[in-house]
C-alpha cells in the first residue's frame, strides 16, 4: 500500500479525516473539529455535525458548505 489518499469521484470523500479550526459562534473560542471520513448525512445530503463548546458550554450544530468544504456552525436552540 503507497499511503496516498484516496478519493472517490463518486463522494468526493477522501479515505483520511480531515481537522480544521473553527471558532464558536456564541463565544468565539477556538475549537479544533476531526471531521469524519464517515460523516453523518442529513436528511437534505449535507455532512452534520454536533459538539459542545469546551469554553462556553453552547451546544453547537453544524453542516460542511458543498461549495468550499467549510464547516458552518450555530447555536444549538
Amino acid at each position: 500500500m503507497s499511503g496516498k489518499l484516496v478519493t472517490s469521484p463518486s463522494t468526493k470523500r477522501s479515505n483520511a479525516a480531515k481537522s480544521e479550526k473553527v471558532a464558536c459562534p456564541n463565544c468565539a473560542a477556538a475549537l479544533m473539529i476531526h471531521r469524519s471520513d464517515r460523516p453523518q448525512i442529513d436528511e437534505c445530503g449535507f455532512e452534520s455535525y454536533s459538539l459542545q463548546c469546551r469554553a462556553c458550554g453552547s451546544a453547537l450544530v453544524g453542516i460542511v458548505d458543498p461549495l468550499d468544504d467549510k464547516l458552518l456552525l450555530t447555536v444549538s436552540p
